[in-house]
């Protein structure tokens, strides 16, 4: 059965024209489509492998796929038969010449993420491990997909793809009656409906035949001419929106060629590289990572500043004045607002909270602490437990073998080593007693916060919502990066009410809490209480929870509510649950009652003094969780 024609796929132009891209040049570095379900993503990337010469393969990674099967190891079925040690390349080796597609590549282990980006970028599939090494050709377009209201990508990953596309399905009624259409003539007959667009499809071929083989030898291997003047509007630009490294640099350069190739142009222009740098920029720009990307408009304005002055000073150098003018007459606010945080705009007591949006070095900081990896070091340590990602070590020696399982690669290479060397007389079985090697399996524990945070009238002082903001903002922002799962409580208006349940989509809780309204009585026993609550479900499915409350110990809503505050921290206490308290009282004489709570909760205190001087460093996250 054949797939469905590409050029049958209604509307999708910029994620259509990002994997052309790439299937002209895939040192571009592949395409991350980010959309809903059913947005014709998968669809997209199989029709795309018709294309390509060749009969070029389609090969998908599965969700749960280990290191093994992607990268490849032992061929075990050989080492059996004859007694070689050989290996095979995996899904990569696999892939060689054709498309390879990862769906929800945002669930995917971090490591296996990294093996298949290396890969793209290198061309190459290098296996060392289990006493063999061996290298398979592993050139082809990878294509990831993800739903960011399942978890977001770690930025690191992020930048290694090429260009990174929105796909948000249909919205106009007329085109979707048309896909519609289109997907229905496809089910009941698919050889007719292809026939119908073999002609489109066969015109198509041959223009990305032509464009993969007209890189230019004097053009750095490139797909079209790219003059100096066109270098220099690269580079700027990539500076003036914060693109780290060169990779942003390289892929446009690359990305643009291959456009202005697949227009039927031999050199590029400015229209080029307004078409393809959103594609590049909208997940590398210094910004904060849960917002949005600047529109289109704002890089072309960009794009035409840059080139202007390029050409009326003779290509000289005026990177820094560009970049400055740029800033100062970007109609849209353009890379001035892409390259600075969102600022927090304070509310008064009862009114709504948008967090992330206020002024200043605060969250600049906050935001510059996000993407400098700076949380790397508690992966797989502190008290939220072990690695997130798991994995198995060898067991030497004769030792209590309960818990272990057999390594069966291990062994049998050990096998054949030894009948190899002739270190053996015993020819009556394949496998001795002394070739047996055992393996632990350590267990994948992830890393879940559950944050309870009082937003009540007696937080009502607008230094006190700033600070609950940043530390949010911070916990936000170092999920983000680590994947964490991230719960939130609320204790405000009188009640305490679950606002999010863990999750890893920072940007679904970021958007619960733009609603959130301050006020009312603090009844902070039940706030405890629920947290602790959420704490134990956790527990029942096998995660590790460490729980935050931020809160300055006012206790309200009757004459002993802060008595039954302190009876919910003993019952939390019982629970033997890891946690701190941030206190963010900042009364000139501090009452101690968020102290008496945590004293009675088994929890670390972390005073008001303690967070702000911390704030904007890189030991405010690792502070919370130490």
């Amino acid at each position: 059965m054949r797939d469905f024609p590409f050029t049958a796929i209604v509307a999708q132009d910029q994620l259509k024209m990002s994997l052309l891209l790439n299937a002209i040049d895939p040192r571009i570095g592949g395409v991350l489509i980010r959309g809903d379900k059913g947005s014709g993503k998968s669809t997209l990337a199989r029709a795309l492998a018709e294309l390509l010469p060749n009969g070029a393969p389609f090969v998908e990674v599965p969700s749960g796929a280990t290191e093994d099967r992607v990268k490849g190891s032992v061929d075990l079925a050989r080492m059996v038969a004859d007694g070689t040690v050989a290996s095979t390349g995996g899904l990569l080796a696999e892939a060689h010449g054709g498309v390879l597609y990862v769906d929800e590549v945002n669930l995917l282990a971090d490591h296996i993420v990294d093996l298949l980006l290396d890969a793209a970028a290198s061309g190459v599939n290098r296996i060392e491990r289990d006493g063999v090494s061996a290298v398979f050709p592993a050139k082809f377009v990878l294509i990831g997909s993800m739903n960011p209201e399942e978890g977001e990508l770690r930025p690191q990953l992020l930048d290694r793809f090429g260009l990174s596309v929105q796909s948000d399905g249909i919205a106009n009624s007329e085109e979707r009656g048309v896909a519609l259409m289109r997907r229905l003539e496809f089910d009941s007959d698919p050889d007719a409906f292809c026939a119908r667009f073999d002609d489109e499809q066969g015109k198509l071929r041959l223009r990305l035949r032509e464009s993969r083989t007209s890189n230019l030898a004097n053009s750095f291997g490139l797909c079209a001419h790219l003059s100096k003047e066109l270098f220099k509007v690269i580079t700027e630009l990539c500076i003036s929106y914060g693109a780290q490294g060169l990779r942003a640099d390289l892929t446009m350069a690359r990305a643009a060629a291959a456009h202005a190739s697949l227009e039927g142009r031999d050199s590029v222009g400015t229209q080029d590289i307004n078409a393809i740098a959103p594609l590049v920029l909208s997940h590398r720009a210094r910004r904060d990572p849960l917002q949005g990307f600047e529109d289109s408009k704002s890089i072309s304005d960009l794009v035409e500043q840059i080139h202007r002055k390029s050409q009326s000073r003779g290509g000289g150098n005026s990177q820094s004045q560009s970049q400055a003018e740029g800033a100062d007459e970007q109609p849209g606010g353009g890379p001035e607002r892409a390259a600075q945080a969102p600022q927090l705009r304070e509310k008064p007591s009862g009114a709504s909270l948008t967090f992330g949006l206020g002024e200043g070095p605060v969250m600049r900081s906050m935001i510059a602490l996000g993407a400098k990896d700076s949380y790397s070091e508690r992966i797989g340590g502190g008290p939220k437990g072990a690695t997130p990602s798991g994995y198995s070590r060898r067991v030497e020696g004769a030792l209590d073998r309960r818990g272990t399982g057999l390594d069966v690669i291990g062994t049998l290479t050990s096998a054949v080593s030894r009948r190899s060397a002739g270190t053996s007389s015993d020819t009556s079985s394949f496998i001795g007693s002394e070739d047996l090697v055992m393996s632990e399996k350590i267990a994948k524990q992830g890393r879940t916060i559950l944050v309870g945070l009082d937003l009540s009238g007696s937080i009502g002082i607008k230094s006190r919502i700033q600070l609950a903001s940043t530390i949010i903002e911070s916990l936000l922002l170092d999920a983000y990066q680590t994947r964490d799962r991230l719960g939130v409580i609320v204790i405000a208006e009188g009640s305490a009410r679950v606002l999010q349940r863990p999750t890893r989509s920072v940007e679904m809780i970021r958007a619960k809490l733009s609603s959130l309204v301050t006020g009312g009585i603090t009844p902070l026993a039940l706030g405890i209480d629920l947290l602790a609550e959420q704490a134990r479900a956790c527990l029942v499915v096998g995660e590790n929870p460490y729980c935050i409350l931020v809160t300055d110990g006012r206790a309200t809503g009757g004459e002993f509510a802060f008595q039954e505050a302190l009876r919910a921290a003993e019952r939390f206490a019982s629970e033997k649950l890891s946690s701190c308290i941030v206190d963010i009282e900042d009364s000139p004489i501090n009452m101690g009652l968020a102290g008496k709570i945590a004293k009675e909760m088994g929890s670390r205190l972390i005073s008001y003094r303690e967070i702000v001087e911390l704030i904007g460093s890189s030991t405010l996250g690792y502070a919370l969780f130490r």
